[in-house]
């Protein structure tokens, strides 16, 4: 065989062996392996509604419990340490005199204390002056006889209203001749006005004896004015807009003694029976005021619920009962009668106007055994006088 023959049956061969250029012992491939079943995926959840967040409720604020010690007001009521809360007793207005306001009792030598004890623990309160001429001395402060005034009450159990001012100027002008309270005095000059025998004007005033005694829980509240009216004069008619002036300043003046005093209950001190200012419907307006806390009456007339259908005392529950307020009797007074008489009289008004929501009464008013005690044709209480017995029953 030629090199050409030899060639072609060496590529011949070459074809029938599996292909050009392929080793005749190419490695047989393995198996390749069954892929796994890819897994079945599953439905994605569907996202719920994000829920929207509900506002947090703003906490309620703890309610601040009354200081201890102190009457406050419940309603229509007052209380003293969580207790229902109700006085009786006498007016000794001339508490704090040293010959300056009727006879003495506020000169260092115990005799209001006496007098109380003599009184007995029927009374638990008592209203008095505290207006500025009885705390000036040679026209400088004199706390002297308030301080005195203050402990004996302390000692003897009993609370104070203490009344700043009066209307009609009685012990409140020093030595001089009494000073009637105009419009004028009502709508400006209470501010500037200096009066004779004192020593700051009317709102100073108030603001220097509440900051004295504004942490003493002896004071049962504070009066801002005795029987305040407005009117030109004494013997005038009433001011125009006498509503409107006397509601300005109790609101000025009461927010002051707030401002400085949250430990006390306030009255503005009006005789209620229809006065200049506060007669009507006027009278529940002026006693709206926020920082008024006590409604008041004056009462020396006959029948167990005195007065008219327009001004009367039934009047006067009803409106403070709407305004969610106590009102008390702040004088009560009868004359011209036998002692036992004048104690039926009042055992009669005690019983039906505690009953109709009164919260306080307070009898006009205590002359001591030294000074003569009960008076059979005027006011005067003494301190064995049948009527103080009634003290006791309520």
């Amino acid at each position: 065989m030629d090199r050409v023959s030899f060639v072609a049956l060496v590529a011949l061969l070459l074809v029938l062996a599996g292909g050009w250029g392929v080793p005749v012992d190419a490695a047989v491939p393995r198996a390749t392996a069954t892929p796994r079943p890819t897994a079945t995926l599953r439905a994605t959840a569907t996202p719920r509604a994000t829920a929207t967040p509900r506002a947090t409720p703003t906490p309620s604020p703890t309610p601040v419990p009354p200081p201890s010690g102190y009457v406050t007001t419940s309603g229509t009521r007052l209380t003293l340490d969580g207790q229902p809360y109700r006085f009786k007793g006498l007016n000794i207005y001339n508490a704090n005199s040293r010959g300056n306001c009727w006879y003495s009792l506020g000169n260092a030598d115990g005799a209001l204390g006496a007098a109380l004890t003599e009184v007995g623990t029927g009374q638990n309160a008592f209203r008095a002056w505290f207006f500025q001429g009885l705390a000036t001395t040679n026209g400088a402060r004199d706390w002297s006889a308030f301080d005195r005034t203050i402990a004996a009450a302390t000692a003897n159990h009993v609370r104070i209203i203490a009344t700043l001012a009066d209307q009609w100027g009685n012990c409140d002008s020093g030595s001089s001749s009494a000073t009637y309270k105009t419009d004028t005095w009502y709508s400006t000059s209470y501010r500037s006005v200096v009066g004779p025998g004192t020593t700051r004007a009317y709102r100073d005033w108030v603001a220097e004896i509440v900051t004295r005694y504004r942490n003493e829980p002896t004071i049962l509240a504070w009066q801002l004015m005795n029987e305040a009216e407005i009117k030109p004069g004494i013997s005038s008619a009433c001011s125009t807009n006498a509503a409107a002036i006397l509601r300005n300043w109790a609101a000025d003046v009461s927010g002051l003694v707030k401002s400085i005093d949250t430990n006390h209950l306030v009255s503005l001190g009006t005789i209620g029976s229809g006065q200049c200012g506060a007669a009507n419907a006027d009278y529940q307006s002026l006693h709206g005021l926020s920082a008024i806390d006590l409604c008041e009456f004056h009462d020396y007339l006959p029948g167990s619920m005195p007065g008219d259908q327009w001004n009367g005392l039934a009047v006067r529950i009803k409106q403070c009962a709407t305004l969610g307020k106590p009102i008390f009797v702040g004088e009560t007074g009868q004359k011209g009668m036998s002692l036992a008489a004048r104690a039926s009289v009042f055992a009669s008004k005690l019983s039906t106007q505690f009953g109709a929501g009164v919260v306080g009464e307070l009898v006009w008013d205590l002359r001591t055994t030294s000074q003569g005690g009960s008076s059979l044709t005027g006011y005067e209480v003494g301190p064995t006088d049948p009527t103080v017995a009634l003290f006791a029953g309520y």
